[in-house]
């Protein structure tokens, strides 16, 4: 890597841009290096990669996941939130006409980041101790019956939007579920699937009988309905109270609105929704013998939700599950995939490490190689996380150690490298001597 020069990165530069591979080996082998190291920065694409072994990791000891959750908190507007920002608001006798109004709320998250980050660690801990009713005690993990019944394991990635604001996309474990062979068996089995479409029944949802598609578009979409609380179970009319900001909240925070800036995009020609809004239209819930599954939808832009889940923490919502039918059976590669997505790439790599190429010729401060390489890669590592944009609630997450990830369990890291290539040595090694014994005969 010391005989690398800025013209061999900037050829790396044009091939980068071009989206070629790079064709200069010790650029390569820069390019290794600086993704290895930076593996230890928090936030970076690196790092969030690591968490792909995690999840495939808590599979081999709990087998597939159950449940593709995302959850998106309103901040801007949850009294809570206003709460850690320093507002004086009476949880317990709430009156949602007291207080500070909606632009007053938005300026306060804006101008405290960290509040921000604190509030969204406390919603989604909280979410999942009371909702879902599972805690993480240190190495152990307490699991009771929640909302969506008895959990032994969760794997949550945050992410965040454009404007800075949290949202975590979580793996969900249920106890005492089948694996993927016996579920096909079970899946032949009427019985069980009707078990199945309960549960969707009660936990999934697209359709409320007394909403449909001309009184969704004839409501009002009221953004500040999250300046509330939840119904109180314990009064006798909570029901009623429940089912009536259901339907408001489908309106305000599970309809699916297409628009070029978010979600349009042109294929041959002609707009197409990434999302594949409009959903199928169907008269029922289903599941077949091929754990193919689908909701009651009767308007093709309501996007699932857990009804539970939306009316406690009145934000959006997205609840799947997994029952290994053909359009689920890839569902851990993808989810994988996307909750451990890179950031929003805004730079060229390899224009940035030819950016620190001359200072670092010019200023060499060790003679030894290892060193000089060294302190490329220190070099280089900077001048690329220097460009990384990371929006205020993800600085103060990570100063305060909330990292950007919920998990069930602990994880270690284990390095194979080293393990793969000694047994390939050794193979070599007796492959050689084996050859070399029959020449002898």
């Amino acid at each position: 890597m010391a005989s690398i020069t800025v013209a061999d990165l900037r050829q790396a530069e044009a091939e980068e841009r071009r989206k070629e591979p790079i064709s200069n080996i010790r650029v390569r082998a820069l390019w290794k290096h600086v993704t290895a190291a930076n593996g230890r920065v928090v936030g970076s694409d690196t790092a969030r990669a690591r968490y792909r072994g995690m999840i495939w990791g808590t599979c081999l000891v709990l087998g597939g996941p159950s449940l593709w959750l995302t959850i998106n908190p309103v901040d801007v507007h949850d009294p809570i939130a206003q709460i850690f920002v320093g507002e004086r608001i009476d949880l317990d006798n709430f009156n949602p006409h007291l207080g500070p109004d909606s632009s007053h709320c938005a300026e306060n998250i804006a101008s405290n980041p960290f509040a921000a980050s604190e509030y969204f660690n406390f919603i989604v801990n909280t979410t999942l101790e009371t909702l879902f009713g599972i805690k993480k005690q240190g190495p152990q993990t307490n699991s009771k019956v929640g909302v969506l019944g008895p959990l032994k394991g969760y794997f949550g990635v945050v992410e965040a939007q454009g404007r800075g604001s949290f949202h975590v996309h979580m793996l969900l474990w249920l106890a005492n579920t089948p694996n993927a062979e016996e579920m096909h068996e079970k899946l032949q089995e009427e019985c069980f699937r009707e078990q199945i479409q309960t549960y969707i029944n009660a936990n999934v949802c697209t359709h409320l009988d007394d909403l449909g598609e001309q009184d969704i578009k004839s409501m009002l979409r009221n953004s500040e309905l999250p300046y509330s609380r939840p119904p109180d179970p314990q009064q006798a009319d909570w029901a009623e109270k429940t089912h009536q900001l259901e339907c408001q909240l489908v309106r305000s925070q599970q309809v699916h609105t297409c628009s070029i800036g978010t979600c349009l995009r042109r294929i041959n020609g002609h707009f197409t929704c990434k999302r594949k809004a409009p959903w199928p239209l169907s008269d029922e819930n289903y599941v077949d013998n091929r754990g193919n599954w689908g909701l009651k939808r009767t308007y093709g832009y309501i996007n699932g939700y857990c009804p539970l889940l939306l009316t406690t923490m009145r934000c959006n919502n997205d609840l799947k599950i997994n029952t290994n039918g053909a359009d689920t059976k890839d569902v851990a590669f993808y989810i994988t995939a996307y909750a451990t997505k890179k950031q929003n790439k805004t730079h060229n790599l390899s224009a940035l490490m030819a950016s620190a190429m001359p200072y670092h010729t010019a200023n060499l401060l060790y003679e030894d190689i290892r060193e000089r390489n060294r302190l490329l890669l220190y070099r280089c590592i900077n001048v690329i996380n220097r460009e990384t944009e990371l929006s205020g609630p993800q600085v103060a997450s990570y100063l305060m150690g909330y990292g950007d990830t919920f998990t069930s369990h602990n994880y270690a890291p284990l390095y194979t490298s080293s393990l793969f290539s000694t047994v390939r040595q050794e193979l070599l090694n007796a492959s050689s001597s084996l050859e070399s014994h029959e020449s002898t005969r």
